[in-house]
């Protein structure tokens, strides 16, 4: 049972990074970029579902708050493609709501890692940049939100960074089962470190309006 679902769920990320791919290059707002966007979200809803079964069958706490950050950064991608608007419903603060936890419990895992005489490993580091990022992020929807819709070129943005963090997450999952040779903490955190400028650049681009 474990290894149909590990097969599913590598199935399926191989799946997410190609329609990540395809939205990036098209023309944005269009139909083949709404398509593959959809296409990027539902793989990767699967992936999620797919982790948590393994993480029932083979609890791993590391490997569940994994899943959880990388459903967040997805959920939230698309939500805020999707609400014109920019006003929350329950499901935005719901997912707020596991988010927050979760973040806490990754920076003290984190912590607790890095404190403990002969830890070993890259966990302690990767709990705590992504707990760190996941928190922000989740504590500036609800900050934002309290000002006013998140609406116009503020909310492509969000959609923007949030999906590509996704992209960021599927990318990291490919590294670390493909390239095991590289050292754990690179491969957990080097597409992190190497793409996270870009979105800042892209970000900064539709600010000043110079993107569609």
């Amino acid at each position: 049972m474990v290894t149909l679902i590990l097969w599913v769920h590598v199935a399926f990320g191989f799946i997410a990074l190609a329609a990540a791919g395809l939205a990036l290059g098209s023309a944005k707002g269009g139909g083949l970029h709404r398509r593959a966007g959809m296409a990027y979200v539902g793989a990767m809803c699967a992936v999620s579902a797919t982790a948590l079964a393994l993480v029932a069958l083979r609890p791993n706490a590391f490997l569940l708050a994994v899943a959880v950050f990388s459903f967040f950064l997805v959920f939230t991608g698309w939500r805020a493609g999707s609400l014109r608007d920019g006003r929350p419903r329950a499901a935005d603060h719901a997912m707020g709501a596991l988010m927050v936890p979760a973040g806490l419990a990754m920076l003290g895992a984190g912590a607790a890692g890095l404190a403990s005489a002969g830890a070993g490993g890259a966990q302690p580091v990767i709990l705590l940049v992504f707990g760190a990022i996941g928190l922000t992020m989740a504590l500036a929807d609800w900050r934002d939100w309290r000002a006013g819709p998140v609406a116009g070129k503020d909310r492509i943005a969000r959609h923007l960074t949030r999906m590509l963090a996704g992209t960021i997450a599927t990318i990291t999952a490919a590294v670390t089962v493909n390239l095991a040779f590289l050292p754990e903490l690179v491969a957990w955190l080097g597409p992190t470190a190497l793409l996270t400028p870009v979105i800042f650049w892209w970000n900064a681009r539709i600010l000043r309006g110079r993107a569609a």
